[in-house]
């Protein structure tokens, strides 16, 4: 099973970088000086509001969000797994029978579309959702079967710029619809209450309403490397919880090769992480932890193309150990 993960993201990002080159070279035959270069520089920063300090060009994240005012469509389309989640396994009575192990997959898309109404303003709005499933009985039975669905709703405005530096407040609302189909829950209901009624389900339900408030900023010390961070506090709630103040703290730092003069050519390494005092989707855990990687294609003026892999730990609610997850998604951003 980890080979054939492995491989598969293997051949994602091999995917990614053949249509980098083919790209490259088509910019190569066009690009006959380096004047010409500096020219398309130019345009790209005055066509259209990119992410585009002191001459370097930002890789977006979906891990650490950028502060930019711009005018943009995004699609995100990702999987991933748990590795090896291991669990005590009790009976009713929580008394510890066995030690079992397993892996759940997950599936997740989402959609946004941000506009902005001038160069301090814009406002977002989005839609997506995700899925979870147990790969094996183990995780069927303990971790069960969830999906939800919702919606986002942000604003963010510009509070200071200069050739190297770029400050922004953002405030983001967000609507999700979760549904569990958890047979060990059920289970446990059934002998508890000595039988099936009327309230006995599978089936669990709850609507999560999160709220942030963060500082954005981005600065790019040269016209090759640039560093993102990301601070912010907001109010939310996990699974069938009561609402709670939620600390996200986040930083990447990355490159652009196109810039680099020994190399120039238009693809962009990131690398981040971010940290959540609590869930940001409904799971009930705590201090969080995510580091990202991503490879993104930097020389085309209307879009960001990449693929991002996610390094996630948190701690499950049916398990005694942190679970570590690994999430890729491919992630298009197209501006106007």
């Amino acid at each position: 099973m980890k080979i054939f993960i492995h491989i598969r993201y293997f051949i994602l990002y091999c995917a990614l970088l053949c249509f980098i080159m083919l790209s490259a070279d088509i910019t190569a035959q066009t690009d006959e000086t380096n004047n010409q270069k500096d020219t398309v520089t130019s345009y790209l920063r005055t066509e259209k509001r990119l992410p585009i300090l002191n001459n370097f060009r930002f890789i977006p994240s979906e891990v650490v969000y950028d502060p930019f005012i711009n005018t943009y469509i995004k699609l995100n389309v990702g999987s991933g797994l748990a590795l090896d989640l291991s669990s005590y396994v009790k009976d009713l009575q929580g008394n510890i029978r066995d030690t079992l192990s397993g892996d759940i997959s997950y599936l997740s898309a989402d959609f946004q579309f941000q506009l902005a109404v001038n160069d301090w303003l814009a406002f977002s709005a989005g839609a997506g959702g995700f899925g979870r499933i147990g790969t094996d009985t183990y995780t069927l039975l303990t971790s069960g079967i969830s999906y939800a669905s919702g919606f986002s709703l942000g604003a963010k405005a510009k509070l200071w710029q200069n050739e190297k530096m770029y400050l922004s407040a953002t405030l983001d609302y967000k609507y999700q619809d979760i549904y569990l189909y958890s047979i060990y829950d059920f289970v446990k209901e059934v002998a508890e209450e000595g039988g099936i009624d009327s309230t006995s389900s599978l089936l669990e339900e709850d609507i999560i309403i999160s709220t942030f408030l963060n500082l954005s900023y981005a600065y790019a010390p040269t016209d090759w490397c640039g560093i993102l961070a990301v601070a912010g506090f907001g109010v939310g709630e996990a699974f069938d919880t009561k609402l709670k103040g939620n600390f996200r703290l986040a930083a990447s730092f990355s490159v652009d090769f196109d810039n680099v003069d020994a190399i120039e050519f238009p693809i962009g390494i990131l690398a981040g992480v971010r940290y959540n005092s609590y869930s940001e989707s409904g799971v009930k855990a705590s201090d969080i932890f995510a580091y990202c990687f991503r490879i993104a294609y930097t020389g085309h003026k209307d879009f960001d193309i990449g693929i991002e892999s996610t390094y996630q730990t948190l701690s499950y609610k049916v398990s005694d150990e942190d679970i570590k997850t690994i999430l890729s998604a491919f992630s298009l951003r197209y501006y106007f």
